[in-house]
């Protein structure tokens, strides 16, 4: 019996670390396999004004994960297309079963007419309803007719008893009034004023201080880090662009030239100095890892720094 007992718990055991050992792998594989993505866009020839037509550009985003196990794709042009595949089979979006759709068209044709029914019962209902409304009308207008009359009595008589000193007493209280309203806008403005400087000198001690200055390389460097990981590895793009002003062309071409190291073999910038014209040719290629992204992102949240620039911003953010 004893042995019968431990085989069990040996084959439980055995199971529940493959369970283990297979979801380790597959979260192994989530964060180390990128994700690969294909970018690629066309601009035909277009210049700014009457002929620019931003229904012309077409774009498609293509990614897939582990040997196209996972793979996708957004294609922009007349009627804009996103498609979602595992193992090649189509997730999203769903396609309607044909009998689905008969069920539906079955339904709309058996539902009852009612419609003109409703129609003749509510012309009856309209009729004995205007009958109710003049009556009520006229009930109405001669209760008005009763108030206005009994209100024009009582402002006569209350004109009378109205004496020389309650008049004067009006008119001070109105002169105390318009004394005052200026101190209390001016009080309201110099408390609000106070509250901006006071914000202002919590921003700028906060900004100097040395918690915001690690916080900040902290972040600037995890930043640079993601950027460099999202940009694309391989880049075959051209670029064909005027705007139209010959000094502006020139400081888009000094751009250029101050990133050419960075452009070189990736991007091609052919200039117009006459006409406002554009033309593209984009294809990119690169790769998302979820390990980096994640490290980055949970090294910022959980550094002790950043969470006192947050909640340093938050008080004078209420305050």
């Amino acid at each position: 019996m004893l042995a019968v007992i431990l085989l069990v718990l040996k084959i439980v055991g055995i199971t529940i670390l493959v369970i283990l050992a297979v979801l380790l792998f597959l979260i192994l594989l989530l964060l180390f396999v990128p994700i690969r993505y294909k970018i690629d866009g066309d601009v035909p020839t277009m210049r700014f004004g009457e002929d620019f037509d931003s229904d012309r550009i077409e774009f498609a985003i293509r990614f897939h994960w582990l040997l196209h196990i996972l793979s996708g794709k957004y294609i922009h042009h007349k009627d804009d297309t996103f498609v979602v595949r595992i193992f090649g089979i189509k997730v999203f979006p769903r396609k309607e079963k044909p009998e689905k759709k008969k069920n539906k068209d079955r339904k709309k044709d058996e539902e009852p007419n009612f419609e003109a029914s409703e129609a003749k019962i509510e012309d009856k209902d309209d009729l004995s309803f205007e009958i109710k409304e003049k009556k009520e009308d006229k009930k109405r207008s001669e209760e008005e007719n009763d108030t206005s009359v009994a209100e024009i009595s009582y402002s006569e008589v209350v004109d009378e008893e109205k004496t020389i000193f309650d008049i004067v007493e009006d008119v001070i209280s109105f002169i105390i009034k318009l004394i005052k309203t200026p101190q209390n806008v001016f009080r309201k403005i110099k408390y609000t004023i106070s509250r901006v400087c006071g914000k202002i000198n919590m921003i700028k001690s906060t900004l100097e201080s040395e918690i915001f200055k690690r916080a900040y390389s902290l972040v600037k460097g995890k930043l640079i880090r993601l950027l460099k990981m999202i940009m694309p590895d391989k880049s075959n793009s051209r670029l064909y662009l005027g705007v139209g002003d010959p000094a502006w062309e020139a400081d888009i071409m000094a751009a250029y030239g101050m990133m050419y190291s960075f452009f070189q073999n990736k991007l091609v910038f052919v200039p117009d100095f006459n006409e406002k014209i554009i033309e593209a040719d984009i294809h990119l290629k690169g790769h998302i890892t979820l390990f980096t992204v994640l490290y980055c992102v949970c090294v910022c949240y959980f550094n002790k720094d950043v969470k006192k620039v947050i909640a340093r911003f938050k008080k004078i953010s209420e305050r």
